[in-house]
């Protein structure tokens, strides 16, 4: 098997849905009064039929260039874009049983998206079992840019926070020790520049990994020995 075919489920499907919820004038003086009172505040959705309150009926798009250019074509419209990931999406569409709905063109369409995602999720649920990696490990969002693991084959996963970008893959024993590519965190560049960020490469986790998968040189540690102060 090559690693285009073992990393196939990385280039699966978009983890994103965006939709919009709306936020005209109307529905946030209907919002206070029902917080004044202390009673449930309803959210409206889009939908190509009007709106709903019923989030399975809403338009999703997986491509955030596209929502945003929809609403530019509604400037008269308050909408508010909105995210979930794909855990999210599929419990928030019922299944046939469970909805007043069944018939409506809309739940039709996001239950059918709901069935392609499930069954996406399940594949890479399974692939997702080939690292060592805990759960906060997550995705690149541009897997063509990165090179496999020549090791493993796999692209790796990422974990970026405050004080830290890392990688991993396939390689090492367990989740919680594994063979692990870093990069300068933010807030240790951050220290560095006297408290400006300008300057700093978002883009370095994947450049470094990309150049120990091609040469072996790790330049995290590199930097270190010349500057230990780095993290």
């Amino acid at each position: 098997m090559t690693d285009v075919q073992i990393n196939d489920p990385y280039f699966g499907k978009r983890d994103e849905f965006f939709y919009f919820e709306i936020t005209d004038k109307s529905t946030q003086r209907d919002n206070k009064i029902s917080e004044l009172f202390d009673e449930q505040v309803i959210k409206f959705y889009h939908s190509p039929s009007g709106r709903t309150d019923k989030i399975y009926l809403a338009k999703f798009w997986k491509d955030k260039d596209s929502a945003l250019r929809f609403i530019n074509f509604r400037k008269k419209d308050n909408l508010l874009l909105k995210v979930i990931n794909r855990e999210e999406f599929i419990k928030s569409i019922p299944d046939k049983d469970n909805c007043g709905d069944a018939v409506d063109a809309r739940y039709l369409k996001n239950f059918e998206i709901k069935k392609q995602e499930h069954k996406y999720q399940l594949q890479w649920n399974e692939h997702r079992k080939k690292y060592k990696a805990i759960s906060a490990y997550v995705k690149v969002k541009d897997p063509q840019w990165w090179i496999p693991c020549k090791n493993c084959q796999l692209i790796p996963l990422v974990w970026e926070f405050n004080n830290g970008r890392l990688t991993a893959c396939g390689c090492g024993e367990n989740e919680y020790n594994h063979h692990s590519i870093q990069a300068e965190s933010i807030m240790s560049y951050v220290t560095r520049h006297g408290g400006s960020a300008e300057g700093y490469n978002s883009g370095e986790l994947r450049m470094n990994w990309n150049q120990w998968v091609k040469t072996r040189q790790n330049v995290f540690e590199d930097m270190k020995k010349i500057n230990p102060d780095i993290w």
